[in-house]
């Protein structure tokens, strides 16, 4: 099982190479090369990385560590007095399936009841059946479907929620 912690500035391109390898094994075919590049670059920018992880106590972002290796990650925050946004939750394709993702969803849950919200909510690209199936699998249900931009081209997004209990 992954030990779960806070992520740190020194994780920094541990993060950034698991978003890049989850991005690339997950979106050919959804995304252009050039929408997968340009996410990348500034959703995983390192100087912002560093910044949001040294300087920001109201984002909960944790990272998921196998042999010593950062495997995973995941990001959450209270948007509303009574719901918690998961911003990211990715796990390297080499580590897939092995309860990663459970166990960083598993803490965000309970960082949730910490600060006594009624539900979690997470977007997910429509194209990432993946993604998808996890959180349908986790309780989440599809509540709307909107319009988000990747790399400067707009892409339907699915958003899901589920009760925190």
């Amino acid at each position: 099982m992954p030990e779960i912690r806070p992520a740190t500035p020194e994780d920094v391109d541990a993060i950034r190479d698991v978003a890049d390898a989850a991005w690339w094994d997950t979106y050919p075919g959804t995304l252009t090369r050039d929408q997968i590049e340009t996410a990348v670059d500034r959703l995983y920018d390192p100087e912002f990385l560093r910044e949001v992880l040294g300087e920001r106590d109201d984002l909960l972002f944790l990272v998921a560590e196998h042999e010593g290796e950062v495997v995973g990650f995941g990001s959450a925050q209270q948007t509303f007095a009574d719901e918690v946004e998961l911003f990211t939750l990715y796990v390297h394709p080499d580590h897939q399936r092995a309860g990663v993702g459970t166990a960083l969803l598993e803490e965000v849950l309970d960082a949730a009841r910490a600060q006594s919200v009624d539900r979690l909510r997470a977007g997910v690209l429509s194209g990432n059946r993946q993604a998808r199936s996890f959180l349908e699998g986790h309780g989440f249900e599809r509540t709307e479907t909107v319009t988000t931009e990747v790399g400067d081209e707009s892409q339907p997004e699915d958003l899901f929620e589920r009760p925190v209990e």
